[in-house]
């Protein structure tokens, strides 16, 4: 595969990334459910968490994959021929930080019954 197809490849994956952190976002998950959303034991104590976490994991998303969009193009120039994995990996890596973030969010928002503080 040629250093531009690699480049585009991860630029598309970013693009269908992006795509579905929006999608999310417009469309969240209204009831609790263990199919669709930010499904974790503090979003599910709730809807008051449920329908906050789904809203505010569903904004880092699109933030970490806009600033993901750095990553291909950083690649591009330093380990061209590796950059679909470092741009799969280091998005991978950086979309745990939704997790992060989301619950300590939800810890200081919410008691331990997931009525809000």
């Amino acid at each position: 595969m040629t250093d531009a197809i690699e480049l585009y490849v991860s630029l598309g994956y970013l693009g269908v990334m992006i795509l579905l952190a929006w999608l999310f976002k417009k469309y969240p998950p209204k009831k609790i459910n263990s199919l669709y959303g930010y499904r974790t034991p503090n979003s599910m104590k709730s809807q008051a968490t449920w329908d906050f976490a789904n809203h505010y994991s569903s904004l880092l998303m699109i933030k970490i994959t806009l600033y993901s969009f750095v990553l291909p193009f950083l690649c591009y120039l330093f380990y061209p021929h590796l950059n679909i994995l470092i741009t799969l990996t280091g998005h991978s890596l950086l979309l745990l930080l939704i997790l992060v973030f989301t619950e300590r969010e939800l810890k200081s928002r919410f008691d331990k019954d997931g009525k809000p503080k």
